[in-house]
């Protein structure tokens, strides 16, 4: 792949390769075996970047999967420019997946079989009984497209897949006609059979599933999910929607909130500017989307024109198209204005201003358009969802850490029903996977570092230990060795770190192969694999045959080269990123000669890569050289450039266990207004206070720390991202990340401030004392940078606190039971209050 996959798209390509190589297996078992997988994946969660993984998997394997050379992909989806997009955005992602293997049906098509590791891309449109394509055996054409879909599953079977793109729209209920997809899924009596694999791929699945549970005949599904906290969590979405409307009662406004919309355009690109320049990479031209209704006047067109070019100085007709359905371009007071394709706009960074209707909401991607004005109606849920959804991606597909305003979009939206936008947003909010997961704000607050707040804390913050989380770990230790490596190299931090790799790597496995030898292990191993065991069965054909005839012996013959060089494949994908075939040439140039043997070579690399004592050993210490180059280069790590920092980020990721990463403090944000305002924290609005909620034992530690005249500032924690303070505890099977909820900062002497930890901790949740033991673990490693750190309960409307920073309190945390914690509180905890 061209792109590195985030955590989560690589655990569900490879959850769906698996899934695939098992649905084939099954299907080559019994025909009547039929599978259905579905990827579920919130809108921006990325899923033609899974997609592409994936097919490049099923056509050139990886270090996990063998590939498939029989393997061949259909690619059906409602909408030809949905397809046009696909196949570009395939071939941005993929290393392999070029214009010869992405192949558009068109109306000269006309082969008795798809090829292999190919995919088709087809729109439903051309299976309509009316289209020449359906129909074959005739002068013009040899194969209907039925018939070569109906001849490729009879040939190749497992080995050809089916997608339904955006299946939920493909999936309506049928009425006593089935769909175009429903016959390509189930087949036709005499035409084509059902299809051995399908893969639905949607934000919202359940259309899909739906349909495929009426289908009894196809009984082996499997669900592959996108967490939604995952995508949130991944940079690739804006964190917040910032909905800004008239109140209600008002007079429309259309033009002036143009104007607002020019505006805020031309904030987005001062701030992208200053970015860019701080960063030394090129800028973000940010776009605006203006969405008119299906039938607007040409007086109507005028006034919006007029409003955008005499707020917008400099701008040129050839800065504006528009997407509209006639696809001609528009004159309007003479004003010439091109037509353009939507799927062309993201990439001319001429194009500042767009002019659109449906083109948005039905499957637009553009995440340069950072501000949209919509002037249509919009009544509908699903359509203001999948329009606002549309909006979300960020321009340099990642978080933007110092100022986060520029992590924000903006949306207009005067003539959109108001209950269903409020519905929107409380769905948003609370994580409904069938939404873009990302924050709406209808009140926003811009906050910036306050000045009432000494510049030391700032410094303090971003100093205090902070960790990467590992997750689900998929990816080979040895592969995340020489990703990072590549990094180092290409930084000019470490300029022969791939050198150095793979000298590392060879010690690894000499060592490995010294340790066997010791023990004979290796020279058996080489014994079992140049051998070939065949077992001879006698049967008895003539009733007086030999009686002492035994019923079976066994013998053994020497493997050929071939044999041996298929070994030598899957050592290749045991030992990744050249690690075998490094290992093997060592083994050649150390051989005298007139001894050369190239497959004993191989032999050798084979029984060290099919032995799993040595995989883990090779792992290991590969895990191991990535944390002490990080450790050893953090420093020339964090004076990178952003985008070149982040690329870090994944392979901290990868780790075994938790790895040290910074704290980035942002110096701006965008947060939605509330009743309650705070003084004294490090971001605060113009008036000096700081927007947020807060209830119950939260409220109350908040109260005592701003009464203390020693207070200078506070930091409330959020959750996740950069800018986060993350704790590793330790989750039932995997690390897990926690934020503690407040870190003050207080004036302990003159010349010293000291940032303190308080963490109103519930005892009564099932993660509470895994949690309390990550803190206290926390505490015990990083204590020396802390006043106080201290976990606060409310009993019996008292709050009691626990002094994690004592080693006594600590092996109390250590030693208590999941239900002991309100005990430890009481007999051991300190008044809070």
């Amino acid at each position: 792949m061209r792109y590195t996959l985030k955590d989560y798209q690589f655990v569900a390509a490879n959850d769906i390769c698996r899934a695939l190589r098992r649905a084939g297996r099954d299907y080559d078992e019994d025909r009547n075996e039929l599978w259905s997988i579905a990827l579920s994946a919130p809108t921006g969660a990325g899923k033609t970047v899974i997609a592409a993984a994936v097919i490049e998997t099923l056509f050139d394997g990886n270090d996990r999967f063998a590939a498939d050379p029989e393997a061949r992909v259909l690619w059906v989806t409602d909408d030809p420019a949905l397809n046009v997009q696909t196949m570009r955005n395939m071939t941005q992602a993929s290393t392999t997946l070029g214009p010869s293997r992405l192949v558009t049906i068109d109306s000269a098509f006309d082969q008795e079989t798809f090829d292999a590791n190919r995919v088709y891309f087809l729109n439903i449109q051309k299976l309509a009984r009316t289209n020449p394509l359906t129909r074959g055996n005739t002068e013009s054409r040899t194969y209907s497209l039925w018939q070569t879909i109906a001849r490729t599953i009879e040939t190749v079977g497992s080995h050809f897949y089916i997608v339904i793109d955006e299946a939920h729209r493909g999936m309506r209920a049928e009425s006593d006609r089935p769909t175009i997809v429903s016959r390509i899924i189930n087949g036709q009596e005499g035409i084509n059979p059902p299809a051995p694999i399908v893969w639905g791929i949607s934000a919202t699945p359940e259309r899909f599933n739906q349909a495929i549970a009426r289908w009894a005949s196809r009984s082996n599904n499997k669900m592959v999910p996108v967490p939604i906290e995952d995508v949130r969590a991944s940079g690739l979405l804006k964190d917040k929607v910032i909905l800004d409307n008239p109140r209600r009662g008002q007079v429309d406004g259309d033009t002036t909130l143009i104007r607002a919309g020019v505006e805020q355009t031309l904030e987005f690109e001062r701030a992208w500017a200053a970015y860019a320049a701080e960063q030394g990479e090129p800028a973000v031209k940010p776009a605006l989307v203006l969405q008119v209704p299906n039938r607007p006047s040409d007086a109507e067109m005028s006034e919006y024109l007029d409003a955008i070019f005499s707020e917008w100085s400099g701008l040129r007709d050839s800065n504006v198209v528009n997407t509209f359905g006639e696809h001609t371009a528009l004159t309007i007071g003479g004003r010439v204005i091109p037509y353009m394709a939507p799927h062309e706009v993201q990439d001319d960074q001429s194009i500042r201003v767009v002019l659109c209707k449906d083109a948005i909401s039905t499957g637009w991607d553009c995440p340069r358009a950072e501000v949209l004005v919509s002037l249509r109606r919009a009544e509908e849920y699903t359509y203001i969802a999948q329009m606002i959804g549309r909006m979300v991606r960020t321009p340099l597909a990642r978080r933007i850490a110092t100022n986060e305003t520029l992590n924000d979009v903006h949306c207009y939206l005067p003539r959109f029903n108001r209950a269903q936008v409020d519905a929107i947003t409380t769905r948003f909010r609370e994580g409904s996977n069938d939404e873009p997961p990302v924050e709406l704000v209808a009140d926003p607050v811009i906050l910036e570092r306050s000045a009432d707040v000494p510049a030391t804390v700032y410094d303090l913050l971003g100093s205090l230990p902070t960790y990467v989380v590992p997750g689900r770990i998929y990816r080979s230790q040895v592969s995340r060795l020489f990703t990072m490596a590549t990094l180092l190299a290409g930084d000019n931090i470490v300029e022969d770190a791939v050198s150095q790799a793979r000298i590392h790597m060879n010690g690894v496995l000499r060592a490995q192969r010294q340790r066997l030898e010791a023990d004979g292990s290796f020279q058996s191993g080489m014994a079992r694999l140049r051998q070939l065991k065949i077992e001879r069965s006698y049967v008895l054909l003539a009733a007086d045959s030999l009686d002492d005839l035994p019923e079976s012996t066994d013998y053994e013959v020497s493997r050929d080269d071939n044999n041996v060089d298929d070994l030598f494949r899957v050592a290749k994908r045991k030992l990744p990123e050249g690690v075998a075939i490094n290992y093997w040439n060592e083994l050649v140039r150390d051989q005298p000669d007139d001894d050369f043997d190239a497959a004993e070579a191989k032999a050798a690399t084979a029984v060290l890569a099919l032995h799993p004592d040595v995989i883990e050993a090779v792992e290991s210490a590969a895990d191991q050289l990535v944390r002490t180059w990080l450790r050893t280069h953090q420093r020339s790590i964090n004076r990178l450039p952003d985008a070149r920092k982040l690329a870090y980020e994944p392979v901290r990721r990868e780790t075994r266990q938790p790895e040290m990463t910074e704290l980035v403090v942002p110096t701006s944000r965008t947060v939605p207004d509330r009743d309650q305002r705070w003084p004294k924290h490090v971001l605060s609005a113009s008036d000096g206070t700081f927007p947020s909620t807060h209830r119950g034992w939260e409220q109350k530690v908040l109260d005592k720390e701003l009464a203390d005249p020693e207070l200078v500032g506070w930091y409330r924690n959020p959750t996740g991202g950069t800018a986060a303070l993350r704790l590793p505890y330790r989750g039932e099977r995997f690390d897990r990340s926690m934020y503690p909820d407040f870190i003050f900062f207080h004036r302990v002497s003159e010349s010293s401030i000291r940032p303190s930890i308080i963490d109103p901790h519930g005892y009564h949740l099932t993660d509470a004392v895994v949690k309390l033991r990550g803190l206290a673990d926390y505490a015990a490693e990083h204590g020396s940078h802390y006043d106080r750190i201290e976990a606060v309960a409310e009993i019996d409307d008292r709050l009691m606190s626990l002094d994690l920073l004592s080693s006594d309190i600590r092996d109390r945390v250590a030693a208590v039971a999941e239900d002991g914690v309100k005990t430890l509180y009481t007999e051991h905890g300190g008044n809070y209050d």
